[in-house]
């Protein structure tokens, strides 16, 4: 079974109605840790590319990377 980490934030109420509301009662944690994901993933790939456009010009640099 995963760990997991309890923590709280706050919301202002209308956007903690709007998360309830496309979430659905019982589900916030999971809808939040699916889009904390994915903006994780998207900012890794992100900056992967971005070494890789940096790395191009020197191969040898870019295979010591491993990227």
């Amino acid at each position: 079974m995963e760990r997991v980490r309890t923590f709280s934030i706050n919301l202002p109420f209308p956007l903690y109605e709007k998360l309830l509301n496309k979430a659905g009662k019982g589900h916030v944690s999971t809808f939040i840790k699916n889009l904390v994901e994915k903006e994780l993933s998207e900012e890794e790939e992100k900056l992967g590319q971005a070494y890789k456009k940096c790395y191009a010009n020197n191969p040898h640099l870019l295979e010591e990377a491993k990227l």
